[in-house]
């Protein structure tokens, strides 16, 4: 079976019928086309100097920008540290004031609780002296039991 390659290949241009023209010396395609462009490269080296004068301002301007953008960044965390060191001491003095608070709640309740627990033994103690007393005046005038009353 033939190919479509094969097919085409039938169709092939060739030269004109006749004598072969006289030999000549080959064009230079690449001096030729050299010489057509040089115009339009020159208009281009203008176009990509001035390209390269936008480049380097812009990485110039780049630069004066980063510059700044650090400078502020510094002053920013410079200004953010000392805000924090007087949040730290701000939330310090907070707690403070809050444990102080704390301990004069719990300072408070045991001095109510000592008073109350003072009293009770006032209360105990006279109910204990009478009874050791009387123990002691029964021991003493011969009950023996140690449970007397005088």
């Amino acid at each position: 079976m033939t190919t479509l390659r094969q097919l085409l290949q039938r169709f092939r241009p060739a030269g004109p019928p006749g004598t072969a023209g006289q030999a000549a010396v080959p064009a230079d395609l690449a001096a030729r086309t050299e010489e057509e462009l040089r115009p339009v490269f020159s208009v281009l080296a203008a176009a990509d100097a001035e390209a390269a004068a936008i480049r380097a301002e812009a990485e110039a301007a780049a630069a004066r920008r980063r510059h700044r953008a650090g400078v502020a960044a510094q002053r920013i965390a410079t200004a953010a540290h000392a805000r924090a060191q007087q949040a730290r001491v701000e939330a310090f003095a907070a707690a403070r004031a809050d444990t102080a608070q704390a301990v004069e709640t719990v300072m408070a309740d045991a001095r109510c609780t000592a008073a109350a627990l003072r009293a009770r033994a006032w209360d105990r103690l006279d109910a204990a002296t009478v009874s050791i007393v009387s123990a002691v005046l029964g021991e003493v005038y011969g009950t023996g039991r140690g449970e007397g009353t005088p």
